[in-house]
């Protein structure tokens, strides 16, 4: 969304992964649509949770859905 903040210093492309990840893909497909390597995926998706505070995938989507990021 051009000219708003991002959430908790997330950065767009952070963004995109968290709401796939909340809507419950794997690893290997959220990597697979932001055209990255597995690992790469599996790193951001560990730098968003600690940017947002949590531990676990499913903390990450309860967080997604209640700062609108997700459905």
């Amino acid at each position: 969304m051009p000219g708003t903040r991002p959430l908790h210093g997330l950065q767009p492309r952070e963004v995109d992964g968290l709401r796939l990840a909340a809507l419950g893909l794997t690893t290997q497909q959220i990597a697979d649509r932001l055209h990255i390597s597995t690992k790469t995926a599996d790193h951001h998706i560990h730098y968003v949770y600690t940017k947002i505070g949590v531990a676990t995938r499913s903390a990450a989507a309860l967080w997604a859905m209640r700062n609108g990021m997700a459905s």
